[in-house]
């Protein structure tokens, strides 16, 4: 479904009358043939590990699943509920089988969204800084 981008053009003869509200197409992203169109511009990577989030502001420390990563961002799955804006220091743990260093960096969150009858929530998050 592409996005729409909602303007409001008033006329100033008539003061009665109410705003009309005109909505303007806007193709999401690169990926336009998908069902929902595409928020970013950077792929994402289906990515399965545990991430140790800590939370900046008071200390908090949870545990999430990652859904998937990008150059831009990294989405994952937690019980917590976090503010629009809220930034939280991640450390990315490698996949079973991986002789990797463990992935950190400073992210924001961008979105939050109830995955459904208790399986928690998609926390969408933007990467600021990269730690290591």
């Amino acid at each position: 479904m592409p996005f729409a981008n909602a303007y409001q053009q008033q006329n100033r003869s008539e003061t009665r009358r109410a705003h009309q509200v005109h909505l303007r197409i806007i193709n999401g992203g690169q990926r336009t043939n998908e069902a929902r169109g595409e928020m970013r511009c950077s792929r994402r990577i289906p990515m399965e590990c545990y991430v140790k989030v800590r939370m900046t502001e008071s200390g908090d420390v949870f545990y999430a699943m990652s859904k998937n990563l990008s150059v831009d961002g990294l989405a994952f799955i937690a019980q917590y509920v976090p503010r629009y804006g809220e930034l939280m220091e991640i450390q990315l743990q490698s996949p079973l089988g991986a002789n990797a260093k463990p992935f950190k960096a400073l992210v924001q969150v961008r979105r939050c969204s109830q995955m459904g009858d208790n399986k928690g929530y998609e926390i969408g998050t933007a990467i600021i800084k990269v730690r290591q």
